[in-house]
């Protein structure tokens, strides 16, 4: 190598090219050429060894590039240098010194005439006999194979194949079944898969695998056709490819060129995808196809967007439209709503549009009548009678409307008053008369609002409920009576009960039932009993306790002998305590059953038949019980409950030792006073 900037005092420049000795190769390939050119150049020394400073006339280093030697040539192959004959002598072939090499020697003019022979030159009338002929074209001659690239150009083998893909968290499906066309090309053995695409899927689709050579799982060698029959299984990238079917290119191909049986291509069927197909049930209702009922109106604007778009509408609807064009009739509709609360009475335009029986409601609006303006009650469309769209429903026409009738919009009465003369003419051109308009203005009607108390829900007191449906927003408790609560305060009646029930455990229960008198509430407890199985304590917390009838239980309501409902349970009352008892029989006005000059005028009125009832039954002993005094009472007719009974009895027993002569009772009853001298 010359450094730049320094001038060369002398430079032996070799230039050697390759030497390669062809003898081994001529039988095989033909002739190459062999260049042992030696070039040694001996610039002056009076100039630099710069670009630009070396003469023109060295000799350049061959190119070793090959040039094209098969072409096309009005759809033949021809070979642009044939290769020379075997008599050619091969000095002849060298290239001289400083000359540039040839593949083939120039000026060769014989022309071939044998087909096998590959020399020589390929003239037009040969090119033509060989075209009358059907005879193979050169370079190729028959003993020849055609190229793969020529032989299996454009030749692609199309496979119908599914894979499955499991699908998680989804309760609607569970795989998912994708189809694929798996393309082969027999050229170069490479494979293209394409996905199916399907709408509205929100899954990526389109092109799976690139055109390339797959190599099977765990093996260097690639899939070929034959591992490409109906039935196998092919496993490309970790998913299972299931080839199902191909078309009838394909099969012919195989069963020719490879032998496929009739196994082999047997078509089998896809499985069944039913989320695809229930997907696909469910585009077809939205998507408005004909024939499918979609429990619906399809909307307007997607009925004319189809119409510009080619639909073919029906002849019958195009027939009205063609007659009527866009004739409506009018009427004046007035809707009365003052029956519910804040009710009014407004009014609307009713246009029935004769070309499809359609009907649209707009308002008319007034000065300064507080409403928002909106542009339509309803769009254009059937007005069914019943209020209720299907496509067996029944429509409103034009013979159903007329001055005074009624039409019901979706659960709206309106009545019709008034017409355009356009509606007036186009009925009576059809002979029907209307009558006279109506006057828009109703007479005022005073709606009386009953008001209804809601039930009481069980929060809190009902008193403390009732005061929030006065109308106030922060109503007042409501009011006590504070004199009774000052008068009694701390009274307390207590009665000892039972339940009236058909179980066997109910038949030993016992309850005391309280009741405060100075807010009229009732409690129940229940005294616990060891190795009963029930529990004791608390059986109603103290509140306000109501008849079937809705009205509160009071005192006068409790008394021996008397059921009362409470909760879903009915208590017998048994008995009472000492000061229960005094407190009824001091207060005869509030309890009318303890009220003892009532029952002594009772026993006065019946006296003598008493004393017969005593003679007649009399059996020595002459005392008497409860019992004997009750049996006594219903012998004789005298009408008297327990409490009634008890009165009488604590008055004759009043040591309470349960037995006492029935001479007591005999002058309590023929005595005159009440209290039979004592109070």
């Amino acid at each position: 190598s010359i450094e730049p900037g320094v001038r060369a005092t002398q430079h032996n420049l070799k230039m050697s090219f390759f030497d390669w000795d062809d003898s081994s190769r001529m039988t095989d390939e033909g002739p190459r050429f062999q260049y042992n050119a030696k070039v040694e150049f001996n610039p002056p020394t009076d100039l630099p060894a710069l670009p630009g400073f070396r003469p023109s006339n060295l000799s350049r280093r061959p190119s070793s590039a090959k040039g094209q030697s098969l072409s096309f040539v009005n759809g033949y192959m021809m070979a642009s240098s044939p290769l020379p004959a075997s008599n050619v002598p091969y000095q002849a072939m060298q290239s001289t010194p400083g000359s540039r090499p040839m593949t083939a020697p120039i000026g060769m003019e014989r022309e071939v005439d044998d087909p096998t022979d590959v020399s020589g030159r390929y003239s037009f009338h040969r090119k033509k006999t060989d075209r009358e002929s059907c005879n193979i074209a050169l370079p190729f001659c028959p003993e020849s194979k055609l190229p793969s690239f020529l032989e299996h150009d454009r030749r692609v083998l199309l496979f119908n194949a599914y894979y499955e893909e499991d699908v998680l968290q989804s309760a609607i499906e569970e795989k998912r079944i994708h189809t694929c066309e798996m393309y082969f090309y027999v050229e170069d053995g490479t494979m293209e898969i394409i996905q199916t695409k399907q709408e509205n899927s929100g899954i990526v689709q389109g092109r799976f695998l690139r055109r390339s050579r797959v190599a099977k799982p765990g093996s260097p060698l690639c899939y070929e056709i034959d591992d490409l029959k109906i039935g196998s299984e092919v496993v490309i990238y970790s998913r299972k490819f299931h080839i199902a079917s191909c078309n009838e290119s394909t099969k012919d191909y195989v069963v020719k060129f490879h032998g496929w049986d009739s196994q082999d291509i047997a078509t089998l069927p896809l499985p069944r995808d039913r989320f695809a197909e229930s997907n696909k049930a469910k585009m077809r209702r939205e998507s408005g196809v004909p024939g499918v009922d979609r429990k619906r109106k399809m909307n307007d604007l997607k009925q004319v967007m189809e119409s510009m778009l080619g639909k073919e509408s029906s002849m019958t609807d195009r027939g009205m439209f063609l007659e009527c064009g866009t004739d409506s009739l009018c009427f004046h509709v007035l809707w009365d709503d003052r029956e519910r609360l804040y009710g009014d009475i407004q009014y609307f335009l009713l246009f029935y549009f004769l070309a499809d029986d359609t009907v649209e409601i707009m308002r008319t609006n007034g000065k300064n009548d507080g409403r928002d303006s909106f542009p339509k009650l309803l769009k254009r469309s059937k007005l069914p009678k019943n209020g209720r769209v299907s496509i067996d429903s029944d429509c409103y026409t034009w013979r159903d409307l007329a001055i005074g009738q009624t039409v019901n919009v979706f659960g709206r009465i309106m009545l019709i008053a008034r017409s355009d003369p356009f509606t007036r003419q186009y009925y009576l051109a059809n002979g029907i008369t209307l009558r006279d308009n109506m006057p828009l203005q109703l007479s005022e009607k005073k709606v009386q609002v009953k008001r209804v108390i809601p039930p009481y829900n069980g929060f809190g007191t009902e008193e403390d409920s009732l005061r929030s449906c006065t109308g106030g927003l922060n109503p007042p408790p409501a009011k006590k009576d504070l004199q009774k609560m000052r008068d009694k305060n701390g009274v307390i009646m207590r009665f000892n009960a039972k339940l009236v029930s058909d179980r066997a455990d109910d038949a030993t229960r016992r309850f005391v039932i309280q009741f405060f008198m100075e807010d009229d509430t009732i409690a129940i407890r229940e005294p616990p009993v060891k190795n009963s199985g029930v529990m004791g304590g608390s059986f109603l917390r103290r509140q306000t306790m109501k008849h079937e009838n809705g009205s509160y239980y009071a005192a006068s309501d409790l008394y021996v002998g008397n059921i009362v409902d409470i909760v879903g349970h009915h208590f017998l009352l048994l008995n009472a305590d000492e000061y229960t008892y005094r407190l009824m029989e001091c207060d005869e006005r509030s309890f009318p059953f303890s009220n003892f000059p009532r029952l002594h005028a009772i026993l006065t009125s019946k006296h003598n038949e008493i004393k017969t009832y005593f003679i007649t039954n009399y059996e020595g002993t002459g005392i008497l019980d409860q019992e004997g005094l009750a049996s006594c009472f219903e012998a004789l007719g005298i009408k008297m409950n327990t409490q009634e009974r008890l009165t009488i009895w604590r008055k004759i027993d009043k040591k309470g030792k349960g037995k006492v002569a029935f001479t007591k009772l005999l002058k309590l009853a023929a005595s005159e006073d009440a209290f039979g001298g004592q109070r």
